[in-house]
């Protein structure tokens, strides 16, 4: 699931320009490589869709427990 939400103000490195906070939340294990994939990823479609360079992307990462009734 992706969710975007534009003209959120947001200032990355001292100024305004297009910047982005990208949270991924998972419920499988993320191990380095694949976390890096993801975010190599996430940053590319961010610039070449949204204008957001990479250097001004930031990713958040975390692991959430899954509990299956």
């Amino acid at each position: 699931m992706i969710a975007l939400k534009g003209s959120v103000p947001i200032t990355f490195s001292g100024n305004e320009q297009p910047a982005a906070y990208d949270n991924l939340v998972s419920i499988s294990d993320l191990n380095p490589d694949m976390n890096k994939k993801l975010s190599i990823g996430i940053a590319s479609i961010l610039e070449n869709k949204l204008s957001v360079p990479k250097s001004r992307s930031f990713l958040f990462s975390i692991l959430i427990a899954c509990i299956i009734f």
